[in-house]
């Protein structure tokens, strides 16, 4: 249903970052939820430097559809980067980034919407696969969980202890918060999400945790010890500029 004043209701940001496989279940999910929605969903796509046959379904599957909006990095700049990117190009008063995995069901977009109009005290809302309310499905090694709880811990004593998720593949903004908090960011890969929270408390912007349906089947493996240590490495570089500057 197009907006009667032709702005949409929502902006979707979805950093893509791949150098095999595709991309075209991901793409079916978003198509799907966007015509399904009540609401107009603008989606824009980055290409972070993706391989040439990834970057070329991007682009088929953008070019064509009104709505969608396509930004494309020559070379791979930072998730964190990607999205702020986006952010840049978003027009409706309400961004949301997922990541291109999309394991959390979409949903949780119409929960943002309806919380960020029931109360405009609210500058932003992230998803938690903590919240006692969420559907967690996963299939992670104990290695990869293992690392990521000690990442998120390590965040909270970092940023404090009010929230209890960092690294949930999706959150919601409303558009300026979204312009103040992904603008001059110091890390634009593994930590960024960690710096969001960092430059939400220096500037006393008011968050909401909400519940997620997560179904991670995935089998890919990373490389853990090396993506751990530059993560690492980031909330170092966070401590440094945030922390002891404050003192």
């Amino acid at each position: 249903m197009p907006s009667s004043n032709g702005i949409p209701d929502v902006s979707v940001v979805m950093p893509v970052f791949r150098t095999r496989g595709n991309v075209a279940s991901s793409l079916e999910k978003i198509r799907a939820y966007i015509e399904a929605a009540s609401h107009t969903v603008e989606l824009i796509l980055v290409d972070d430097g993706s391989s040439k046959n990834i970057s070329e379904e991007l682009f088929a599957f953008a070019a064509p559809r009104e709505g969608v909006t396509l930004v494309q990095h020559e070379k791979n700049m930072g998730k964190g980067r990607a999205i702020a990117d986006g952010v840049a190009a978003a027009t409706a008063p309400i961004v949301v980034f997922i990541d291109s995995e999309i394991s959390y069901e979409l949903s949780a977009i119409d929960q943002m919407i309806a919380r960020f109009h029931a109360d405009p005290r609210l500058h932003f809302i992230v998803g938690s696969r903590r919240h006692p309310d969420s559907d967690i499905q996963r299939n992670f090694n104990v290695l990869r969980r293992c690392n990521s709880w000690i990442y998120n811990e390590l965040a909270r004593f970092l940023a404090g202890e009010s929230f209890t998720d960092v690294q949930c593949g999706i959150k919601g903004f409303r558009a300026d918060v979204a312009r103040l908090l992904f603008s001059d960011l110091i890390i634009s890969r593994y930590a960024f999400d960690a710096e969001l929270f960092l430059r939400a408390k220096k500037f006393n912007l008011t968050f909401e945790e909400i519940p997620v349906v997560y179904r991670n089947t995935s089998r890919a493996t990373l490389s853990m010890i090396p993506r751990t240590a530059r993560m690492l490495v980031d909330l170092r570089k966070l401590y440094g500029a945030y922390k002891k500057t404050s003192q």
